[in-house]
């Protein structure tokens, strides 16, 4: 939802004349979307490209692309370490990602200009290496490792993990006993183990209920309390194990599963969730908004919560069931906004202010959100210390 369409970490803003085919609500998993000053990356202009002279063409070289180039080099008395490759290009380009400097230069420019443009971009290059590493030791605070009762953010709440053996598994994974350790399943089996999985809600009294997905959406709607934390931070806590448990999702799985399996079987079950979430949100917006959207699917794209194009397709990230559904209706009701107004002009944003008022308090909180990232454990997961007895 940047005021333009761009790409995190050493990418550059795209051609305008796309603006009005495509429009995408733009984040970064890492840090929250700012202005476009401190993206990533930046294009430094080059010297007059000096004009051609003869030469010799080197029959044996078939790479447009020389071999990278380590150096170092002086900014503000603190000795930087880049590494320089020589492209087709018009530009200079400098790219920071998790601290480390990358710089992509024409190959017909000196390596004096190069260490000229690193010097004119000295400030904006020191404050990006400290702020990627920052976000990349905030974002490894946020992984979750799969396995039995790990603990993620689910619908601005806290849900965990249970893996079920014995009388809840189905008969398909009781049976064949080959898919013990198996990685992945295929999409019959898949199936079968989402159909299988339910989720449960704590009570007051401590027990736990069965509920069903859109029970646990509503519920945590009429809940939902938006306030924009104060500081610009990255990190709104320090784990996902620090958020309070109110739900739990079991999976239909032997304890003997791989972790790989048990990753694939909980991501299918959370796009699962996503579909159905998504669309009843979709429809109920679009009535708001007045429009009709083509069809909608989901994403799992790395630099966007969502996209909308003028055909009337509306994509939207599956990883926004992990916030409220206050950010996730400000997504749908952002997309949908855009199939009135295709591009970010002053028409955008009062339509989407009439619609949701309070769509500017939730913008900025989305800003700051960083979903986790979910990983598998290395090996096998049949250590009895990992899995609660049933």
């Amino acid at each position: 939802m940047a005021q333009s369409m761009s790409r995190v970490e050493g990418m550059k803003v795209s051609a305008s004349e796309h603006r009005n085919q495509f429009l995408q609500l733009v984040f970064d998993f890492l840090t929250p979307p700012s202005h476009a000053q401190s993206s990533g990356s930046v294009a430094q202009k080059t010297p007059t490209k000096p004009k051609p002279q003869t030469k010799e063409l080197d029959p044996t070289s078939k790479r447009q692309t020389l071999p990278k180039d380590s150096r170092t080099v002086q900014l503000q008395g603190q000795s930087i370490a880049y590494e320089l490759l020589r492209r087709k290009r018009k530009t200079i380009g400098m790219q920071v990602s998790e601290g480390k400097l990358r710089v992509a230069a024409p190959k017909w420019v000196s390596l004096t200009q190069v260490q000229e443009a690193l010097q004119e971009k000295s400030s904006w290059i020191l404050k990006q290496i400290e702020h990627t590493r920052e976000k990349a030791k905030a974002a490894k605070d946020r992984d979750v490792q799969v396995q039995h009762e790990c603990v993620l953010p689910w619908l601005g709440a806290g849900l965990q993990v249970r893996l079920q053996t014995g009388s809840c598994a189905p008969e398909l994974m009781r049976e064949r006993t080959h898919l013990l350790g198996a990685a992945h399943v295929g999409t019959k089996t898949l199936a079968k183990l989402v159909e299988q999985s339910f989720l449960e809600r704590q009570c007051e009294s401590a027990e736990w209920v069965r509920c069903t997905e859109q029970e646990a959406f509503e519920r945590e709607s009429s809940l939902s309390h938006l306030q924009l934390q104060p500081g610009p931070g990255v990190a709104e806590s320090s784990g996902p194990s620090l958020i309070p448990v109110l739900y739990r999702l079991n999976l239909p799985l032997k304890r003997e599963a791989s972790s790989e399996l048990t990753l694939q079987v909980l991501t299918a079950v959370l796009k699962a969730q996503a579909l159905v979430w998504f669309e009843r949100r979709l429809n109920h917006m679009a009535e708001c908004f007045g429009v009709t959207y083509k069809s909608f699917k989901l994403s799992a794209a790395q630099t966007r919560w969502g996209s909308a194009s003028q055909s009337g397709v509306i994509h939207l990230n599956w990883h926004l069931v992990h916030f409220s559904p206050a950010l996730i209706d400000y997504v749908v009701a952002h997309e949908l906004c855009h199939l009135i107004h295709m591009n970010h002009s002053d028409q955008f944003w009062a339509r989407l202010n009439q619609v949701m008022p309070d769509s500017e308090l939730r913008r900025k909180i989305l800003h700051r959100k960083t979903p986790p990232r979910l990983l598998s454990l290395e090996g096998s997961m049949a250590t009895e210390h990992l899995w609660a007895a049933q």
